[in-house]
């Protein structure tokens, strides 16, 4: 588990004169038994957190963390802690924190370490200096032996922001150079091929707001990426860029950009031009995963009508790969999608959804065969119809809700076409029937699915049946629900029956508990060998003060 985004909680509005300490702690035990399949999970694991908000005097102080036994068998640490006090116009990060500068610089990355931020008026900056890796040797993990062969350097990293601007109109300059710890590991690093590397980012990121409703937003980054900073095969580049970055043969520049330009008025009319490119390869440390190999352009609209009972979104656009002619082939792909929601009475609405998106693969460097030719339509339609129905005391509700899908994948290629193509129907209607005064809820379903393709066909038929009750002004809430489906194919016939029940309970202001339990009980019709049950439950307790 990683740590939640970063949020410093500002309550200067607290008087000046006083105190106070509130926040929770908890844990939770998660037990786990299986038979006629390799188990998923450990017999028994727990997890402890907390949040604890301290405010002194205006000062204040919000910490988390987070710790479980898993820990062992994690290859990157578990067990975290953190804190992002905040005064007025100043914020500290310490401990693990994600912060979020640029989602092609340093965003979404948890990183243990300290920060500041600093906004006074106009102005911005931020910089934060700390580990984004711990390095990890070969071990043992009985759940997942691929961890055997897994080692990772030490990766530590620092960034820097400064800009001008507020919420709505800002401009932002980012740095961050990241490098890997070549000592945090032994001589059997290079043995797996695993070699260490440094990162060097700059990139902008920025809003502007013209006449109320168009605003512009403009977003870059240029990443140097060393894959092997050890490498002795140097590149000639100038002092201050090598002062900075080590370079050689295994250095490579990426540059990622994106752009809005859109109109939004508040009567709900929009209109919005999007584009985005990012390089082949392009990567950040400061960052988990970046779709790459890919530009697109995209234009949206949208709109509402009589009195917003109707509202309509919709957007058409282009996208290609192989941007630098590196690959065998160019893929091109047509993507349109549109929504359409009608609520004429409040008992009744309805809404549709369509989209469909075309993919063509064009000769790069090689001509292409016919026979791997990519050449695919794919579009899918929804229908969701829906009623609600109070009774004029407003004890009695009653919900009901019909889905209707339809996905249709059409290959065009002439020699493996048809055994690629397939469709996908699927139906599935709710009731739900609440007794407010009581607190008692109850629920159905029925789903059917049916999957048609030329390797062979799949139905999938199930029903799920539900009921809840809260107990002493809901201090005390007690809920089961079942679910059965049957899984039809070719080859076997399985029967799935999922039951849970889950317990609650509040006791004062500062105690809750909850218990669950479920079943996972697969039964194969057609061989009753590969028949399988699971057994899992989790008991919880939360302390608020």
């Amino acid at each position: 588990m990683m740590a939640s985004n970063v949020f410093a909680q500002d309550l200067t509005h607290f008087k000046q004169n006083k105190s106070s300490v509130h926040g929770s702690v908890g844990a939770t035990g998660i037990f786990y038994n299986s038979s006629g399949i390799t188990p998923r999970k450990v017999p028994f694991s727990y997890i402890l957190n907390g949040n604890l908000v301290v405010n002194l005097k205006g000062l204040v102080l919000p910490f988390s963390f987070t710790y479980s036994d898993r820990n062992k068998s994690f290859r990157q640490p578990f067990n975290q802690f953190g804190l992002s006090p905040k005064y007025k116009w100043i914020t500290l990060h310490l401990g693990y924190r994600n912060i979020n500068f640029s989602k092609y610089v340093l965003g979404g990355h948890t990183i243990f370490g300290a920060g500041i931020e600093l906004t006074p008026g106009k102005f911005r900056f931020g910089a934060v200096y700390g580990r984004l890796k711990k390095n990890t040797n070969q071990a043992t993990n009985i759940n997942n032996p691929l961890n055997d062969t897994i080692t990772t350097f030490s990766r530590k990293m620092m960034s820097f922001k400064i800009g001008v601007g507020d919420r709505n109109t800002f401009f932002d300059f980012i740095v961050m150079r990241a490098a890997d710890d070549s000592t945090s590991l032994g001589p059997s690093a290079k043995e797996n091929d695993n070699f260490p590397a440094t990162n060097f980012v700059t990139g902008i990121n920025s809003r502007f707001t013209f006449a109320k409703y168009i605003h512009l937003e403009l977003e870059g980054a240029y990443s140097i990426y060393t894959a092997d900073q050890t490498s002795k095969l140097v590149i000639q580049a100038p002092d201050i860029i090598t002062k900075i970055i080590p370079l050689n043969i295994t250095s490579q520049g990426y540059l990622a950009v994106r752009g809005l330009l859109e109109y939004k008025n508040r009567k709900g009319l929009k209109f919005a031009l999007a584009y985005r490119r990012i390089d082949p390869g392009y990567k950040s440390m400061g960052t988990y995963f970046i779709n790459n190999d890919v530009e697109n352009l995209t234009f949206n609209t949208g709109f509402n009508a009589f009195k917003r009972k109707l509202s309509f979104s919709g957007s058409i656009g282009l996208e290609r790969n192989n941007l630098k002619t590196a690959r065998n082939a160019t893929t091109k792909k047509l993507i349109g999608s549109a929504m359409i929601s009608y609520n004429p009475v409040p008992v009744f609405g309805i809404s549709f959804n369509y989209s469909n998106y075309s993919i063509n693969q064009q000769a790069g460097r090689i001509q292409i065969a016919d026979s791997v030719k990519l050449y695919q339509t794919n579009g899918t339609l929804m229908i969701m119809p829906h009623f609600q129905f109070v009774n004029s005391k407003r004890t009695i509700s009653q919900f009901i809700s019909l889905v209707y899908s339809r996905m249709a994948l059409n290959d065009k290629n002439p020699s493996a076409g048809f055994n690629n193509s397939f469709t996908t129907n699927n139906s599935m209607i709710t009731y739900s029937l609440t007794f407010m005064p009581i607190s008692l809820s109850t629920n159905a379903s029925f789903n059917y699915n049916k999957v048609n393709m030329a390797s062979g066909n799949s139905t999938n038929i199930g029903g799920t049946l539900g009921v809840s009750k809260g107990f002493l002004k809901n201090k005390l809430s007690l809920g089961f629900s079942a679910n059965v489906t049957e899984s039809i194919n070719d080859q076997q016939t399985l029967m799935v029956f999922t039951p849970a029940l889950t317990f609650r309970a509040k006791a004062g202001k500062h105690h809750s508990f909850r218990l669950k339990a479920n079943i996972i009980s697969s039964n194969n019709l057609t061989n009753n060998n590969l028949s399988s049950n699971e057994q899992i439950g989790d008991v919880s307790y939360v302390f608020s003060f």
